[in-house]
C-alpha cells in the first residue's frame, strides 16, 4: 500500500505493525475529519479556544498517520490559535491544499467508506 501524502511504513509503527488497525484508522481519520478544515475556519472566528483544540488533534493525528507535511501546519495554526494571532487565517490556508490532496488520496483508495 503506497501514499503520496503518507508515510505508510511510519503510520503502520504506530499500530504495532498492524496494517489492518492502520487501515480502520484511516477509515476513521477520513470520517472524522472531512470537513475539519471549513470547521477550522468557522472556529478561527468563532470559538479560538476550540479551534486550538481541534489543530492540537489534527496535529496529533495526522503524524500518527505518517504524514511528514501536515503535523508542523497544523503545529502553526494551534500556536496562532493560542495566541489569538492575526495570522491565523493564513495558516488555515497553507494548510488547505496538503490537507485537502490527502483526503483525495484516501477517497481515491476507497479509504471514505
Amino acid at each position: 500500500m503506497e501514499f503520496e501524502t503518507l508515510n505508510v511504513e511510519q503510520g503502520v509503527k504506530y499500530t504495532n505493525d498492524s496494517l489492518d488497525l492502520y487501515k480502520r484508522i484511516l477509515v476513521s481519520f477520513y470520517g472524522d475529519y472531512k470537513g475539519a478544515l471549513e470547521q477550522l475556519k468557522n472556529l478561527s472566528q468563532n470559538d479560538i479556544e476550540n479551534c486550538h483544540i481541534l489543530a492540537h488533534s489534527l496535529k496529533g493525528t495526522t503524524a500518527i498517520l505518517g504524514s511528514e507535511v501536515l503535523p508542523p501546519l497544523f503545529y502553526e495554526i494551534e500556536m496562532a490559535a493560542k495566541e489569538n494571532s492575526a495570522d491565523l487565517a493564513s495558516h488555515i490556508e497553507a494548510v488547505n491544499t496538503p490537507f485537502s490532496a490527502l483526503l483525495n488520496e484516501l477517497e481515491a483508495k476507497g479509504f471514505n467508506e
